[in-house]
């Protein structure tokens, strides 16, 4: 049995952190059920429609400028476009379950105060799947070119996945100017390819995205991040699904 405080758990919304100021976080999934019911039948038919998926958000208040948690919750309200969120129950440590989302939106948030206690914020998410994916390692700054941990899935599939970054920090001087993120896999955990990756320049600055990919994904994966610059810096999360 593995048991697990919460206080390992984590949260991204798009180019955001919010962990710091999350208090409490629940993801819960539903699918819809149509009555399909028609006379002559002693009991009720259903056929099953779309899954929905949302999760609950509480934390502190923080009206610091383009950092804090109002800043970020209005900001993410207000998007035209759909954010990447991930949620790690649990935590965020290599090959640890988590959830994964392209499809999330912040469609309310409320800032509540009341005497004796601190100001606290809510907001309500919905994501349109909540995908179960794998932790490719925890957050972390990198300067120079490194490879992730690997994770032992045990057999290989062959149906494809996909894989999600988070940037929330991001230079890159010289040379091309850029980072390749790659998801690396391995039939034998020594000799490695990309199955995916994504390249982000400094003119692209912080975000997230979620790419899917077609094909067998071996045994063991793992993140491979490459500088190809002359000096950069990088703080980023990555994670993985497969199908």
């Amino acid at each position: 049995m593995a048991l697990y405080d919460s206080k390992d758990t984590v949260l991204y919304l798009a180019q955001f952190d919010v962990t710091d100021y999350t208090t409490s976080a629940g993801l819960s999934s539903g699918r819809n059920m149509h009555d399909a019911t028609v006379f002559g039948k002693s009991g009720a038919v259903f056929h099953p429609g779309t899954e929905t998926s949302t999760v609950s958000w509480s934390g502190l208040y923080d009206d610091t400028a383009t950092t804090g948690s109002e800043a970020l919750m209005s900001t993410l309200k207000g998007e035209s476009s759909s954010s990447v969120v991930s949620f790690y129950p649990a935590t965020d440590a290599v090959g640890k379950q988590m959830y994964s989302s392209d499809g999330g939106w912040i469609i309310d948030n409320a800032t509540d105060a009341s005497v004796g206690s601190m100001v606290l914020m809510s907001g309500t998410i919905n994501l349109d799947v909540a995908t179960r994916s794998k932790a490719l390692g925890t957050k972390a700054t990198v300067t120079a070119s490194a490879s992730g941990t690997a994770v032992d899935d045990s057999s290989s599939s062959s149906n494809g996945g996909s894989y999600v970054y988070h940037i929330f920090a991001l230079s890159a001087v010289g040379g091309n100017a850029r980072w390749n993120l790659n998801l690396e896999h391995s039939a034998d955990n020594l000799s490695w390819d990309a199955v995916a990756s994504a390249t982000v320049t400094a003119s692209d600055g912080i975000g997230a995205a979620k790419t899917a990919f077609t094909g067998t994904l071996n045994r063991y994966v793992r993140q491979r991040i490459v500088l190809d610059a002359s000096s950069g810096s990088l703080t980023a999360a990555m994670n993985y699904s497969r199908t």
